[in-house]
């Protein structure tokens, strides 16, 4: 029957184009993917193709109906339908692999629905990163291949409608039907994944120790349909044991009572917390991998408390700014910001100083609407946001906005007009972000290092600054970046330095400097604070003390799939798709246990929110 041999070659054409786009991720990411056997790169187009064949017969379930119809119907308007949905899957799967082709880069896993998240809040903020030579290349590359793919569609189809009016017999009609609908039973099992009791899963495709082979082999395509699916079952997703068995080890991982040495209210000091756009430990010069990039901030590390054993909880700065803020964990795959209903009723370091008299503002340069940034500030305790639309139309320079030069001035000139209160004030850089468009030259020919030394000049000319002001002698200023961002250049996600991050405690309040090397990461930040302004913080349950010995100190953080624990002794990064250890820093399987239980732990929490 010519429609089942016309429908069986759109099955093999989807097949293909999954396949080609494997083959040009393996071109494409070799130096990351590192040396491999030929073989093994055969073997991500042969594990490939259990999910590439999903794909296909979600997109042939349609056509099938079609032609069903066809059968007994065959008006001009079915083959209208025909085109019309042959063109709307040449665009949108052409966007799909594309789009994880260029995003994997940056992000380092599949295609999720987090760019969908982000273009949800602020299309503009979230294609700020490309530059217009690179968002022009990708507009036309997705043209010339949605016209390709819609091509080889209209080929694979043309004979369907080649007969004109020829009649057909009523017995001939209706064994086409049944073999149609017997197709269509049969495109069951490739979505499916076969007849055992396991379905498809992005972890279906898993098979080497080599992740990104692994990410290799995922159709994007279905991993992001996987994750939209997905998003709202967030209390079993992540179930690793029995709750009480989590319940349990969770408590010996919480700590949220109140020093005793805390100090009393009327010595509190104003708080500056400056979140620093994609800087690392390993832009500062004792790192040893670069030197001069950042003498501000290595002045300051020197000047100030120095935490040296510091992480960030996650790879994103909507996750980043909940976790130092509320004192919440990152989430693997999804980001409570973006749920305005839980991220405005959680605790937050602005909400507990306000409570005590403090007025709070929160500087950005950029838009605050991106990944609903805004709701998540202002549900959360804070009084004013000043971001880009508060500057004058020729500061916004950038593709992100206002560079950090102006904002730091405009942080400055609202100081200066304080009257007494406290005051809590919060800045969120954005000059080191991709593209990396500063208004400045410095020594270094690379973009990134370039970007990064001009913020780093902004914010050594704010500090300085700042100490000529009557305030400096009782304001403390905190310093952490969101996460680690372009430098080292070739990130690896799945090791430990990609998350680590230095801490910094300056200001005219510190009379002393030191290096603390407390294991922690940015949950901490709120508790330590609090802890050392005497404001209880039994509220943020994740959230320990850093400068408290009773509390348990380690690092958690996630990454899209995966967990990962960082104690005085051992660490360990967990890949949950494929279900085993990337990596361990000793044979101690206690702390692969504590991880599973405290994301358990935070999943459920989220979920009950």
């Amino acid at each position: 029957m010519k429609q089942v041999v016309v429908l069986f070659r759109l099955f093999v054409l989807w097949i293909a184009i999954g396949m080609f786009s494997k083959v040009v991720f393996l071109w494409m990411y070799a130096l990351q993917i590192g040396e491999c056997r030929w073989m093994e790169r055969v073997q991500v187009l042969w594990y490939g193709l259990r999910l590439d064949a999903a794909i296909a017969g979600y997109l042939l379930l349609l056509p099938i109906l079609m032609t069903l119809v066809m059968v007994w119907y065959r008006g001009r308007v079915i083959r209208w339908i025909w085109s019309g949905y042959f063109i709307l899957i040449a665009i949108v799967s052409t966007l799909g692999y594309l789009t994880n082709l260029g995003l994997y880069k940056y992000w380092g896993f599949p295609l999720d629905n987090t760019p969908v998240l982000y273009l949800q809040t602020s299309p503009k903020d979230a294609l700020a990163s490309m530059s217009i030579g690179q968002f022009a290349g990708m507009a036309l590359l997705w043209l010339l291949f949605s016209l390709l793919i819609g091509y080889f569609c209209q080929l694979a189809y043309k004979p369907l409608f080649a007969e004109g009016n020829r009649r057909v017999m009523w017995k001939e009609k209706v064994c086409t039907s049944v073999a149609l609908l017997f197709m269509a039973a049969l495109m069951f099992i490739p979505i499916r994944g076969g007849f055992g009791t396991g379905t498809n899963h992005t972890g279906s495709v898993y098979f080497s120790s080599n992740i990104r082979l692994n990410h290799a082999a995922v159709n994007p395509l279905f991993c992001f349909v996987e994750s939209v699916t997905h998003q709202q079952d967030l209390g079993s997703r992540y179930t690793f044991m029995e709750q009480e068995e989590a319940a349990r080890i969770f408590d010996t991982l919480s700590y949220t009572v109140l020093r005793e040495d805390s100090m009393q209210a009327e010595s509190r000091p104003n708080v500056i917390l400056i979140c620093l756009e994609g800087f690392s430990k390993y832009i500062m010069t004792e790192s040893g991998h670069v030197e001069g990039v950042t003498p501000y901030l290595d002045s300051l590390s020197r000047e100030g408390w120095y935490f040296t054993n510091f992480y960030a909880n996650s790879f994103r700065t909507d996750r980043a700014l909940v976790s130092v803020l509320s004192g919440l964990p990152a989430q693997p795959t999804m980001s409570i910001m973006d749920i305005p209903r839980k991220s405005t009723i959680l605790p937050s370091i602005a909400r507990s100083l306000s409570r005590e008299g403090y007025s709070t503002t929160f500087y950005y340069g950029g838009d605050t609407d991106y990944s609903n940034m805004k709701s998540y500030l202002m549900g959360t305790g804070f009084h004013k946001i000043v971001e880009e639309t508060d500057f004058p139309s020729q500061a916004r320079t950038g593709k992100w906005g206002v560079p950090d030069g102006p904002v730091y001035d405009r942080l400055l000139e609202d100081l200066r007009k304080e009257g007494t209160s406290p005051f809590f004030r919060m800045m969120m850089t954005e000059s080191s972000h991709e593209p990396f468009d500063v208004p400045y030259q410095s020594r270094f020919t690379s973009p990134e290092l370039n970007a990064f030394a001009y913020a780093d000049q902004c914010l050594g000319q704010f500090i300085q600054a700042l100490k000529r002001e009557p305030c400096w002698e009782n304001t403390l200023v905190i310093l952490v970046p969101d996460h680690l961002g372009c430098y080292p250049i070739e990130i690896d996600n799945y090791a430990l330095w990609r998350y680590e991050l230095p801490l910094i405690f300056t200001g005219g309040f510190l009379k002393q400097s030191c290096r603390i090397p407390t294991t922690g990461s940015q949950i901490d930040i709120a508790a330590t604070l609090l802890g050392m302004l005497g404001i209880p913080h039994e509220d943020f349950e994740y959230s320990k003390d850093l400068l408290d010995s009773h509390a348990p100190h380690f690092a958690f953080f996630t990454f899209p799939d995966a967990v990962g624990m960082k104690t005085d002794s051992c660490a360990v990064l967990y890949d949950i798709t494929s279900e085993r250890e990337m990596w361990q820093e000793s044979e101690n399987g206690e702390v692969l246990l504590q991880a599973k239980a405290y994301l358990q732990r935070v999943m459920q929490d989220v979920a009950g929110r």
